[in-house]
């Protein structure tokens, strides 16, 4: 056997242990690749369905695509909860706005009142289980 095949068959296991950590999960054990989503549970379709249906009536007004000028009080132009790729793209904002906006009133976001924990934890739960895929 050549010495090249022996040295490749020697250090190939070393070599695909070593890329096997490349560009993995950070072992935070996330489902949404280490984020601020947290996991998505198990048997979660319905509590998702409620934070989807969350989305569209507690942030639209302000988050659609289709809004402008005066009518997006402000909102940043790239959050529209009516377009799936920018909840994907901007899932960890968006929850880091409803959690920290929502109960001060936040930086603009006159939600007028701070959602309910369990409303927060449905939006997450969507976040995490259907946004961030």
């Amino acid at each position: 056997m050549p010495v090249r095949t022996m040295l490749l068959l020697c250090f190939a296991p070393f070599v695909i242990g070593a890329l096997h950590g490349c560009g993995g999960d950070d072992g935070g054990g996330e489902t949404s690749g280490g984020s601020s989503l947290g996991d998505c549970p198990p048997d979660s379709a319905a509590q998702a369905d409620t934070g989807y249906q969350a989305l569209q009536t507690q942030c639209a007004p302000c988050h659609l695509s289709t809004s402008e000028g005066a009518t997006r009080i402000g909102a940043p132009d790239d959050v529209n909860v009516d377009d799936p790729a920018s909840v994907t793209a901007e899932a960890e904002e968006i929850l880091e706005e409803i959690r920290i906006g929502g109960a001060n009133g936040g930086d603009g976001m006159p939600i007028g009142s701070k959602l309910s924990d369990d409303t927060i934890e449905a939006i997450r739960v969507f976040l995490a289980c259907d946004a961030a895929q």
